[in-house]
């Protein structure tokens, strides 16, 4: 796959690459390299310039927008909750959900416990409320919906990119149910977050410089490791 938002350049330079069911694929580079454009491309936001995006042998583009995206759940850094109540906002995704499967949902995400502690509970409206939750919270309730959708295919862009780190840790957990068994795409600005994903997708300049475990690129010391040791010498700084 090749893209550019315009004809006279390229974001991203012959992308090969295959996913197999269930895997957890981390995709890490530096800032501005296409990390998000490729997710973009996968959730057909856009149309690839050259080549093709097939799940199960099918291209993306011979598949209803509709029907492409009822197979992707979707976890964002930026939480979208709209105005209405945390019940309606978990079972957007899964509009005939049973109230049981709403609080499984939220219990899984680890969202139940403080929703339970507002006054008006799953009924507490978001308009009036929204600001008075965490970043985390805020973020638990964005995972509920995503497991009350159950899809196959699960998309993480900066999910706890902007919590703090016991927090992260906690999301982490919410994240590793969500993501179980099901076929896992990670772009994680911190990269010790992507320790448990099966491969890491290295990016640099447009194109894929290295793939492998974490384990694997950090012996062969190119990109990857170059990133990794960057960031740990960033967190040392602030400490």
């Amino acid at each position: 796959v090749s893209f550019g938002y315009d004809k006279t350049s390229y974001v991203l330079k012959n992308i090969s690459l295959d996913i197999k069911p269930g895997e957890m694929i981390g995709i890490v580079g530096k800032s501005g390299v296409g990390k998000s454009t490729l997710i973009n491309l996968v959730m057909r936001m856009y149309d690839v310039s050259e080549g093709t995006i097939k799940i199960d042998g099918i291209d993306i583009r011979d598949i209803s927008q509709q029907s492409l995206r009822s197979q992707i759940g979707v976890v964002l850094q930026e939480t979208f909750l709209f105005s209405g109540t945390i019940y309606d906002n978990i079972c957007y995704a899964k509009p005939s959900a049973t109230r049981d499967e709403v609080i499984t949902a939220a219990k899984a995400a680890g969202a139940h416990s403080f929703i339970m502690k507002l006054p008006n509970g799953y009924e507490t409206v978001l308009g009036e409320a929204v600001g008075t939750l965490s970043g985390g919270e805020r973020q638990r309730l964005s995972v509920a919906r995503a497991m009350m959708k159950d899809a196959p295919i699960i998309i993480l862009d900066e999910a706890t990119a902007s919590l703090d780190t016991q927090t992260e840790k906690q999301i982490q957990e919410a994240l590793g149910k969500l993501t179980a068994g099901r076929t896992t795409i990670a772009i994680a600005h911190r990269l010790s977050t992507l320790s448990a994903a099966d491969r890491l997708i290295v990016l640099d300049k447009g194109h894929l410089a290295e793939c492998g475990t974490h384990t694997e690129l950090m012996k062969h010391k190119g990109v990857y490791y170059k990133l990794v040791m960057a960031q740990r010498q960033t967190t040392k700084m602030k400490q």
